[in-house]
């Protein structure tokens, strides 16, 4: 019989871990309840303790206890983490799920984001509410988040009703899915695009489907990016079409619609395992900040806005000089043959003669400051046309292919 791990602070929230336990047995599965209490009053309905999980982790609870509440969260983030990869690892449980407010959460999402891509992980939580974003809870996984509506002080109409949802959405998937994520038969391309990236990237996606390859999308505003390196990393992609570079804009601005914390891995792990890698401007050349929070020296600058609420602004010259050393040096650590394709008619959809974001100057600095100054290893190949069109799109496919080839992926009478 499967078994569903239950995370809970088992000192006040033991009513709601009892209730799940229930669902879920109700549904011919077993249940195993993680307690994460750190404080001090006494904890129920509960299968493993906490001391249990700290001594596992290689610490006594008793020299945790004089410590602060602080210290105590955050050692139990990391105890209970490394407790639920243990299980999940010696196959003893086949799903996730916990319910709770912020400290329940932390350590709950901690713990979920060890696991792998498809085993079933589920979160209701009082952080998913207002402005809050939820890399707290994601990360780069795909956890199933629901909002909570009110607080988990008990049980009520409203909590016995989202925590149900929550329970059926988990033992739905773990019934009817919940497979862990595994490569197939067909050499995998990661390849990352945007929507003002969107016609090119397609295009390329499709083409390399043609032929017979696997492709996957990553969206690169915040956390895609950072999700493909996770990937390419753990050996689940064969070769990267990185077209969508602008999560670094996001980066050096500090901010933006498309900031993430994780965008300082980007062209960092796959590098690092050398994964057959072609590369391109997508994106480089513009930030895109909501309308109430513009960068300064807005009266120097060409914008447009994306929707009501976000604005596309284009880089200036000595932002450009700055951001083509930052590519500059995250390519000096490559020490394999890799392909930089430099579309010299825009890096983006409106940004041609006579658009909105045209600004020649702008995207020379960014071009010359990269060919200028890029390692050996780092073949820079132009392409007379705008990324975001169908002829930038099969080209790049195609170098896509022949570096697979070059590095062994493709046999050598692969064809397209």
């Amino acid at each position: 019989m499967k078994t569903i791990a239950i995370i809970e602070s088992c000192d006040t929230k033991y009513k709601e871990a009892e209730f799940i336990s229930n669902f879920i047995k109700k549904e011919d599965l077993n249940t195993l309840v993680l307690n994460t209490a750190t404080g001090p009053d006494p904890s129920y309905n509960y299968d493993i303790s906490r001391e249990e999980i700290a001594q596992a982790y290689g610490t006594s609870w008793s020299e945790m206890e004089p410590k602060s509440k602080g210290e105590k969260i955050d050692f139990m983030k990391d105890a209970v983490a490394d407790y639920v990869e243990k299980l999940y690892l010696e196959g003893k449980i086949d799903g996730i799920i916990s319910v709770g407010g912020l400290q329940n959460t932390v350590m709950a999402a901690n713990a979920m984001q060890r696991l792998p891509i498809g085993f079933p992980k589920v979160i209701a939580t009082t952080v998913a509410s207002g402005t809050r974003k939820f890399d707290l809870v994601v990360g780069d996984k795909d956890i199933t988040v629901m909002p909570a509506i009110c607080d988990f002080t008990g049980l009520n109409i409203v909590t016995r009703q989202v925590i149900s949802n929550a329970c059926a959405c988990c033992v739905g998937m773990v019934k009817c899915a919940g497979k862990v994520l595994k490569k197939g038969d067909k050499p995998v391309v990661a390849v990352t695009l945007m929507g003002v990236t969107n016609n090119g990237a397609v295009e390329a996606v499709e083409e390399l489907e043609r032929v017979g390859l696997e492709v996957i999308g990553f969206h690169a505003t915040g956390v895609g990016g950072a999700t493909m390196e996770n990937m390419a990393a753990s050996g689940m992609v064969d070769g990267i079409l990185d077209l969508t570079l602008h999560e670094l804009t996001s980066e050096y601005f500090g901010g933006g619609f498309s900031y993430g914390p994780r965008s300082s891995i980007r062209l960092v792990e796959s590098v690092e395992k050398k994964v057959p890698l072609v590369i391109s401007l997508g994106g480089l050349d513009f930030v895109d900040f909501s309308t109430n929070e513009l960068p300064g020296r807005m009266d120097e600058r060409k914008y447009m806005l994306h929707n009501a609420n976000t604005a596309h602004i284009k880089i200036l010259p000595d932002e450009a000089e700055a951001l083509g050393k930052i590519l500059v040096e995250r390519l000096s650590k490559v020490t394999y043959p890799i392909k930089l394709l430099i579309p010299t008619k825009g890096m983006r959809h409106n940004t041609q003669e006579g658009q909105e974001l045209y600004s020649p100057e702008s995207d020379s600095v960014l071009i010359q400051t990269i060919i200028n100054n890029v390692n050996d290893n780092v073949e820079v190949i132009v392409i007379p046309h705008n990324l975001d069109t169908k002829e930038f799109g099969i080209k790049a496919a195609h170098y896509m292919i022949d570096e697979m080839k070059q590095r062994g992926k493709l046999s050598q009478d692969f064809s397209y």
